[in-house]
This record gives C-alpha cells, structure tokens and sequence, in this order.
C-alpha cells in the first residue's frame, strides 16, 4: 500500500494566532527578558540583524539554527554569548507558555488530525522553521495536540530553509522518503504554504478568520474551513 502524507502548517492553521500581531509581542517580551538578564543595550539590532541573516542564507549545509547564532554571536566574547544563549533558553521554558493568551483554538483542528492518522495518512508538521523546537512544541500543545500525532516536525534546528522557498519543500519531502504526488500541503497561508507547488506538491487551503492571501503561489486544489475538512476526512472524502 502506497503511503499518503499530509504536510500541515500550525499557526494559523492548527492554532489560532494573528501572526502580524502575535510577532510584536513575542519580540517585546524576548527583547525585555533577554535584556534583562544579560542588559546590553544592542539585543533587539543584534537579534532582527541575526534573524535577516537566516532568511537571506541559501546554504544547504548550514541549518538555520546555525545561520541564526553564527550572525548573533559575531563579535560577542564566548563568556557573553554563553550567558544568552542560556538567557534564550530560560525564556522559552519561563515567559513564552504565557503567550498562549495571545492564541485561539481552531473549530475542527484536532479532529482533523485525528481522522487523518485513523486515515492512515504520515503526518509531518510543516510549520516555517524559524521557532526552535522546543516553542513549536508549546505552540502544538495550546492547540490540545500532541508531538505524537506527527512522524516530523520541521524546525529551526533541522531545516536549512524556510517558506516559501521551494528548497524547504524539497527538504520536507525527503525527510518524508516520499514524491510531491503523494503528498498534500495543508495550510492557511497563499503564499507560504501555497509556496509547496513549486515543488510540485498539491495544495489545500484553509480558508477561515486566519487566512492569508498576499502573494498567492500557485493554486489550492480544495478550499474549504478546517471545521469542513475534518468532516471530510471522517467522512473518507479527502
């Protein structure tokens, strides 16, 4: 038997969030604990100028997570960038689970999930690889999901690309050992997740209150809420 994948986006599509909203607060509460903790006056430069490094880096043998911290520790002492390295760390475990109050459920999206592994369908989470695992994991558990439901998490720790390049496309179907046509991208964003058929992938737009449709790539070949396709895919009709 032929195995089918399903590749699905989380925020926005699993989990309610406002990416353009959630972002602002994320950056002021890392910016305000980091700089706390280590007090240097540059973290927030340091911190965009090392993120716009990731995203312009096109390296296949660099991970992102590499690409991030070579550019954020340039010029630090190895005693310094220890301390923020360790200050990162403790904000995940300590500040950012209160984030959750900036995130709603999604009508559908456990049962979705549920259906589609009772389906027998592989599941990877295929969320841009910007977070490290650790904050996708949290962001997973708000939606009452866990890392179990799925074979493969992309992240910041095992991705060299991220949405919509079409290399991060190609980079998940080999982490899944499988061909864009047994495959489907399932997501809420036109350009981001619909980025997946430049590598030939079908894809299954999650239209709803937090739909993106700036820059479409390409075209969904179903539309439908995430209420609409966990009926589906129960029903044996996705």
């Amino acid at each position: 038997m032929t195995e089918r994948h399903l590749f699905v986006d989380l925020d926005g599509t699993l989990l309610g969030m406002d990416i353009d909203s959630f972002l602002p607060v994320y950056f002021e509460r890392l910016g305000k604990f980091v700089g706390e903790a280590v007090r240097l006056p540059d973290f927030t430069q340091r911190f965009m100028a090392a993120v716009q490094a990731m995203l312009a880096d096109r390296s296949e043998v660099v991970t992102n997570e590499e690409a991030f911290f070579s550019a954020f520790r340039q010029g630090l002492p190895d005693e310094l960038f220890d301390r923020y390295y360790a200050s990162f760390e403790a904000f995940y475990r300590e500040v950012f689970p209160q984030l959750i109050s900036h995130t709603r459920s999604i009508p559908g999206a456990r049962r979705f999930i549920a259906a589609a592994r009772r389906r027998g369908y592989r599941l990877t989470l295929a969320t841009s690889p910007v977070f490290p695992l650790r904050a996708i994991v949290e962001r997973l558990s708000w939606c009452g999901i866990g890392t179990d439901a799925f074979d493969r998490i992309t992240c910041l720790e095992n991705c060299h690309y991220v949405k919509p390049d079409r290399r991060y496309y190609e980079e998940v179907l080999a982490m899944a050992g499988c061909a864009p046509e047994g495959a489907l991208m399932v997501g809420n964003d036109r350009r981001d997740d619909g980025g997946a058929t430049a590598a030939g992938i079908p894809f299954i737009w999650v239209d709803g209150r937090y739909r993106r449709t700036g820059d479409p790539i390409g075209e969904p070949i179903w539309r439908d809420s995430m209420l609409g396709l966990a009926r589906a895919m129960e029903e044996g009709n996705a």
